[in-house]
């Protein structure tokens, strides 16, 4: 996270004092390696984002029938961040009907209980206006799940999502996933 940013941070303004002390011996070579030194820090620091865990399960013709549930199994999450963020990752088509979107979300984190949530997401405003991202006639949105999770080391981690709507089959959803990431 945020400490892990700060020490990159540290170490490349190290590198770069290092590289100073030697740009009088080679100035044309060095000016290459402070370029690309430069280019790795702006790396290492912005893609925080490597860390995150995703499974997805597509969609079959972009119809999802109402007995079609959708099972993600983590086998076990790295207990390198203090606590995660669980989000919903939704990709779906101009076909969708709707502006909103019920799902019974299941989860079964630190112990073998299967908890359920029934939720609602909008995926358009007011308008009518596709949130989230858009390419051409399909849309990507992340939906924020549970914050502030801690896993335990070592044990699988369970999530089922299943379509709560009243069409069966459901059009436009082209795949759903879940991504758990650092907080």
């Amino acid at each position: 996270g945020r400490l892990n940013g700060k020490k990159r941070i540290k170490n490349a303004i190290s590198v770069l004092r290092t590289i100073r002390i030697h740009k009088l011996l080679h100035p044309m070579k060095n000016k290459f390696s402070l370029l690309s030194i430069v280019i790795l820090c702006v790396l290492s620091v912005g893609c925080d984002r490597q860390n995150d865990i995703f499974l997805y399960n597509h969609i079959e013709d972009g119809k999802w029938s109402k007995n079609r549930t959708l099972t993600f199994v983590f086998d076990s999450i790295p207990n390198k961040w203090s606590s995660h963020r669980v989000d919903i990752e939704l990709s779906f088509s101009d076909l969708y009907p709707y502006q909103n979107l019920y799902l019974a979300v299941g989860r079964s984190l630190n112990d073998s209980v299967l908890h359920i949530d029934t939720l609602q997401f909008a995926l358009a405003d007011a308008g009518g206006k596709w949130l989230g991202s858009s390419a051409g006639r399909l849309h990507q949105i992340t939906l924020p799940y549970l914050q502030h999770v801690r896993f335990d080391t070592g044990k699988t981690v369970r999530f089922t999502i299943r379509q709560a709507m009243i069409d069966d089959p459901l059009k436009g959803i082209e795949k759903v996933g879940i991504r758990i990431s650092a907080e």
